[in-house]
Order: structure tokens, then sequence, then C-alpha cells
């Protein structure tokens, strides 16, 4: 059963309870992201959220660290397109602890000078890693063209130049002008109660004010472009994308099973026929992209040189086939009992459930249950 209570401040809790189970998945998911920043502070939003774990007004950055192996939990954050989120996993009977742990970091951060260079060289290792890591860098590189002038097309972490124009009153200008109240959704998955969550949030998040920005940026108009980067590598790894839909689109739930079809499951034509068949790669998918507004549709690979051409006409043939010709009713049915399957298996975690909240929340407005998501594959033909 799924519970929501807005406060005055604008702060919504959404909650799940999970019968069988002794954990809470507690997440506090603000709702700005890499898409929503200017491009001379590309990357900001990813620093903040590194310097959440650096230390507050309380507790040093060991201490936060101590406190959560304590508690045998798990603390971690992300920061994507659109969301930044600080959430933790705990024993049920911990989670009056993690709450406090959580508000402590994302209302009385320090951001002392001396822990912003520490995070500075560390996201820099960070995003060098990335740089040498094919598969990143060519998606890096398909996104800077596919969306390109758009903030989506730009990287989560943004740049190693770019570090250093993010000091002291640049992080925490942007953390009051971002992390506000009226962004902030608190979701809990597990072995919950809903109104106690909501008394014991309101104490804690009870001095956060809701903010005054608009941050709706323009749809993006994706382009048609190709490009070329050469570096001192035994394979050649490309992606090749088009368009897809927004997390909303009435269609979506079609581009699943599409994708599925396509290059999403071990048994897809991709697989089957680039990897399986002819041998022509080990690593071969396709995956999707989905944003309120945008999405996009992308395959990725890596092969040897001398296999390029023909990995890229298998492709090409795969997906005209796939418009070509309906699919076959047997075929469909099976890729939606994946689906089904693999939403319902993925259910079980409770750290999903939480970020189901989130997600639904923001990208639909309201939560749907699952029975209503596995009648929505159900009617796809």
């Amino acid at each position: 059963m799924t519970r929501a209570t807005r406060f005055d401040n604008g702060i919504l809790v959404l909650t799940e309870n999970m019968p069988g189970v002794r954990s809470v998945s507690l997440g506090c998911w603000f709702k700005s992201g890499s898409r929503h920043e200017p491009a001379p502070l590309n990357g900001i939003t990813h620093f903040v959220e590194h310097m959440l774990f650096r230390g507050t007004e309380r507790r040093s950055s060991q201490q936060i660290a101590k406190e959560i192996d304590t508690f045998g939990g798990f603390l971690n954050a992300f920061t994507s397109q659109e969301f930044c989120c600080v959430y933790s996993k705990i024993q049920s009977d911990k989670l009056v602890e993690a709450l406090d742990l959580l508000a402590d970091m994302l209302l009385q951060s320090a951001f002392a000078p001396e822990e912003i260079i520490k995070e500075q060289r560390v996201i820099e290792q960070e995003l060098r890693m990335a740089e040498e890591t094919p598969d990143d860098r060519v998606h890096d590189l398909f996104n800077r063209l596919f969306w390109q002038g758009h903030s989506l097309g730009r990287p989560t972490g943004g740049s190693v130049p770019g570090l250093d124009r993010f000091d002291r009153s640049a992080l925490v200008r942007w953390k009051e002008q971002r992390f506000t109240a009226d962004r902030l959704m608190i979701c809990a998955a597990g072995d919950v109660q809903h109104d106690e969550l909501v008394e014991r949030a309101g104490r804690q998040f009870c001095s956060l004010k809701p903010g005054d920005l608009d941050l709706a940026d323009p749809p993006p108009h994706p382009k048609r472009q190709l490009a070329l980067e050469e570096l001192q590598l035994e394979q050649v790894h490309f992606c090749l994308g088009t368009a897809g839909l927004s997390q909303n689109h009435p269609d979506r739930f079609a581009l699943f099973l599409l994708n599925a079809l396509l290059g999403g499951e071990m048994s897809s034509r991709l697989f089957q026929v680039v990897r399986e068949k002819y041998g022509l790669a080990y690593s071969i998918q396709s995956g999707l992209n989905t944003f309120h507004d945008s999405g996009n549709l992308v395959v990725s690979c890596a092969t040897s040189p001398q296999n390029l051409t023909r990995v890229l006409e298998l492709i090409l043939t795969e997906m005209a086939d796939l418009c070509r010709r309906p699919v076959d009713e047997e075929l469909l049915q099976a890729t939606r009992e994946c689906l089904k399957g693999r939403l319902l298996l993925s259910l079980e975690s409770t750290d999903n459930r939480m970020s189901r909240l989130a997600r639904n929340e923001y990208y639909l407005g309201r939560q749907v249950s699952i029975d209503s998501v596995l009648d929505a594959f159900d009617r796809v033909t």
C-alpha cells in the first residue's frame, strides 16, 4: 500500500509498506539534475552531491561513514539528468537514525574549503576514469551529438577543466537555490509506517524553505550526426541511436517491448545474430534513455575494426526488418512475459520500490499500481 503526505512547505513524503521485510530503503530525491544546469556550471549538482558526504556541523566525513556502518546499512547518492538523490538502506529499527543522518547531510553540510579541494581531486579521478573507459566515452560522445545544443547532451559529472569554477560560494549558493522544499520527495519502502515517518520528517525538515526558481527548460531537438574519435584500442566501440519516447508517453510500453525484442535481452535479435550466430562481438545491446519530455533508443557494441562494417549492416538489417514485418505473436507474448517477470522480480527489492515511488510521482504525477503496468504490457499488439 502506498501513501502520500505533502507538508505546507512543499515537501512530499511517499511510502510503501512491504509486509514480510525487516529493512527500509529511504531516499531524499530533489527534482534538480544536470539538465537544469547552465553550460558554465555543468557538473555542479554532482559536485554538491559529493560534498554532502564531506562533513556537517555535527559530523565529520569519518563519523558519517562510521555511523552508517554501525547501523549495518548502506549510504549512497547519485546525480542524473533530472534528479539528485541521497539514499540509505537500513534495518527498520534504525529508520529514525538514518533519517537524522540524511537530514544532517542535506541541511547542515559544512562545505569546508579544505574538503572541497580534496573532493575536487576525487571527482577529477572519477571523470578521468570515465574518459579512459571506452564504453563510457562513446556514450558521452553520442549524447553530445544526439542532444546537441541542449543540456541533456552534457555529461552529468561535468568536465575536469570545469571543476575549478566550483568554489565554496558557488556550491553553497547552488545547493540553497536548488535543494529546496518544493523539489524534495522523501520516499521510503519496506517495513515503514507512514505516519511515523511523516512525524519524524516534519521535525527534521521543517526549516527547509521552498524555492522561487523556475527550472523549466525547452524540450530538446535531436540531431542526425556522425562523429569519429581515434583512440589506440584493439576494438571499435560505437553507438547507433534514434529518437525514443518520454517517460509518460502513452506508447512507452510498446517501445519497452520493441527494445527488448531488438537488443535488450539475451534472446533478442541483435544478441542472437551478431554474437551467437556470427560471433562478431562479445558486447552488443540496445537500451532506452527516457526523460520527462523526450528520450532515445541506443544500440551499443564493441567489435574488431575488421568486423565493423559487417556488424553495422547486421544491426541496420535487424532494425529495418523489425519495422517492416509484424512481430510473431508467440514471440511478442514471450517478450511480454519476460518484461513482466523482470518487473515483478525487481519489486522484491526495497530499493527498487523506493525508486519507483519517486519516479512515478515525478514523471506521472501519481502512483501507478503494478497490475495496471502489467495490463499495459498485455495491451500492446
